[in-house]
């Protein structure tokens, strides 16, 4: 692994600040499409998407899915193509040069799996209450579906995964702008794109969870912003540390 993780990361090598801020705001209003549905379904029928007939709930999962995997792909790609521009300033020395050994890797991994942790134990700290959110889904799609209910969890896999896909390319964006708005040691080694990530999150946390969904968004997409930093600042690998991380968020 390096600073610059070939193709994914030399598309952002180019970038300006602006530039980055404006692809990683398009892609979390893009997450908007989730409230652009349910509030459509909410307003023409009276029922919340909770109560979906299972077919109906599966086919919006994997619409929207898809449609984030899309985006996500779409804003990679004009990344790239503004990279192969010739009138772009290529990427620097430092930014090609090795920046990722066995001890970096080693304290990513720890974070990686404290972030999952954290996401799982800090709402039984600060509320009382365990709820593991892929079992308690699950028991959900159960009461509601029965037998049915593992197709449900297809849907919401191929939903969770486009939606972590574009929330990990905002965090990768906004670390990316930091970066080349103050170019210092401390901006590098911060976690920036993780607390923006996080303060994002957590809004509508603070409205559909409490205090436990904003505390356990902030301190868990800290710590995936400080994995995303030790493994090279790629989206090889952040991507699916933020599937996994942002599945307990």
């Amino acid at each position: 692994m390096s600073s610059v993780d070939s193709p994914e990361n030399r598309a952002f090598a180019p970038a300006d600040p602006g530039f980055l801020v404006s692809i990683a705001t398009f892609a979390f209003v893009a997450l908007g499409l989730e409230a652009v549905v349910d509030g459509t379904v909410l307003t023409l029928t009276g029922e919340i998407p909770d109560v979906y007939p299972l077919g109906w709930q599966v086919l919006t999962w994997l619409c929207l899915g898809a449609a984030w995997v899309g985006i996500q792909r779409g804003l990679v790609a004009w990344l790239r193509h503004r990279a192969a521009d010739p009138a772009a300033p290529p990427p620097s020395a430092a930014e090609l040069s090795p920046a990722v050994d066995h001890r970096r890797t080693t304290t990513a991994l720890v974070l990686f799996v404290a972030a999952v942790l954290l996401g799982v134990i800090l709402p039984v700290f600060l509320v009382g209450q365990w709820r593991l959110q892929p079992i308690q889904l699950y028991l959900d799609l159960y009461a509601d579906y029965g037998g049915g209910a593992w197709l449900g969890m297809v849907g919401f896999a191929a939903y969770h995964v486009g939606r972590s896909l574009l929330l990990a390319l905002v965090l990768t964006c906004v670390q990316r702008a930091a970066e080349l708005q103050r170019p210092a040691p401390w901006t590098r080694a911060a976690p920036v794109g993780g607390l923006v990530l996080g303060a994002l999150l957590a809004l509508p946390g603070l409205v559909l969870g409490g205090w436990a969904s904003v505390a356990s968004a902030v301190v868990c997409c800290t710590l995936l912003g400080m994995v995303h930093n030790l493994t090279g600042k790629s989206l090889r690998w952040t991507a699916p540390a933020a599937v996994v991380v942002l599945l307990f968020v």
